[in-house]
């Protein structure tokens, strides 16, 4: 039976860990996983109660961007570094960021008989929005992760701007783009779309509120909206730039409903069979292909309002489930319900197709097969 370690700091990314996870014991790998014991999101430890998973303490932190954060991440690799010396294993898989991490590589790739998966899902500092990430200290950051890409036997991204972005370091490694995935859920039923309102737009914004949401524009979109029909914004989510979005919505003729945080599925969705459109509108600075709240739009049948121009700028042309504001015409195709009622069903169908359980396991087979 050959052995995997999987390394993962972030409890954002543990989902997309979980799923690996499952997948590699189905398919007769013993796996041990080395995780944080650190909640990103909340800021607070836990108590990580998962079979072969190894809780690894971590340096806490307060502010996302921080000196303090990245040396509790330096701090982190250097602790599972120890472990793996200890630890034998076939196959190691190394989540990135944090960029400290992908210099474990080197290190264990001298073993001679391990290899080494790297699954980059961000770019840091590429991914912040800040116009200084060419800059020092920021190239020094990004050089700690490109110097070792090169000890990959494997680079898997989570979108195809990724590869794109780190080309010149990993044209010559095998590599696979595979979308951050949803779990299955049984609990969707595909919603009655006569109930959507002729009179007004509904739109919704979906997740984590900070400062990589561009809220100007979506104040932008809103009024140019508002010139053609009533404009309700409903918010499920929570962040430090909340109120700023509330306030600029408002001031662009929008009427909004703060839902605050909500996990339940069924509650979620009850809200976006309401809606019209998801807005996912981003700093025009941060480097991002997809992001996560897209795929939660689509995973509820529910078109985007979009400006990222990479990888979900294409699925939303190719499949017809959204809107791009960066494409002429787009606030034309807006108040129609036949066209937004088709626009939900390829919402949902690109879901299944690209984002699912079942087509993230399928895109691993390869790599483990």
């Amino acid at each position: 039976m050959k052995k995997v370690v999987i390394v993962n700091s972030s409890s954002v990314f543990e989902y997309r860990v979980d799923m690996l996870y499952k997948f590699l014991v189905h398919k007769g790998y013993e796996v041990t996983v080395l995780a944080s014991d650190y909640m990103h999101t909340e800021k607070k430890r836990r108590k990580l109660d998962k079979e072969n998973y190894i809780s690894v303490k971590t340096i806490p932190y307060k502010k996302n961007i921080s000196f303090s954060r990245l040396y509790s991440h330096s701090n982190f690799t250097k602790k599972c570094q120890k472990l793996l010396d200890d630890m034998s294993f076939d196959i190691l898989y190394l989540v990135v960021p944090p960029n400290s991490q992908a210099a474990l590589a080197k290190r264990y790739k001298k073993r001679g008989n391990v290899k080494v998966i790297m699954d980059i899902i961000d770019l840091w500092p590429e991914s912040f929005p800040s116009t200084h990430t060419d800059n020092f200290p920021f190239t020094l950051w990004k050089h700690v992760r490109d110097r070792n890409l090169k000890y990959a036997d494997y680079i898997i991204t989570e979108c195809a701007l990724y590869v794109k972005k780190l080309n010149k370091h990993i044209k010559n490694i095998d590599k696979k783009i595979i979308y951050w995935a949803h779990k299955k859920n049984n609990d969707y039923v595909e919603p009655d779309f006569t109930g959507l309102s002729d009179d007004t737009i509904h739109l919704l914004y979906l997740g984590s509120i900070n400062n990589i949401i561009d809220i100007p524009k979506i104040s932008e979109v809103i009024k140019d909206i508002s010139q053609k029909k009533k404009v309700y914004l409903d918010i499920i989510g929570g962040g430090e730039k909340k109120d700023e979005l509330i306030e600029g919505a408002k001031n662009a003729g929008a009427f909004v409903n703060d839902h605050g945080k909500i996990y339940d599925f069924k509650e979620k969705q009850k809200i976006i069979d309401t809606c019209h459109f998801g807005l996912n509108i981003m700093k025009e600075t941060v480097c991002i292909g997809l992001s996560m709240k897209s795929i939660d739009y689509l995973e509820g049948g529910l078109p985007i309002i979009n400006n990222l121009k990479e990888d979900i700028g294409r699925i939303i042309k190719e499949e017809g489930c959204g809107i791009n504001i960066f494409e002429k015409g787009w606030l034309e195709q807006i108040g129609d319900n036949e066209k937004v009622t088709e626009m939900k069903k390829n919402a949902r169908k690109a879901f299944e197709d690209k984002f699912s359980e079942e087509r993230f396991e399928s895109s691993l087979e390869e790599l483990f097969d």
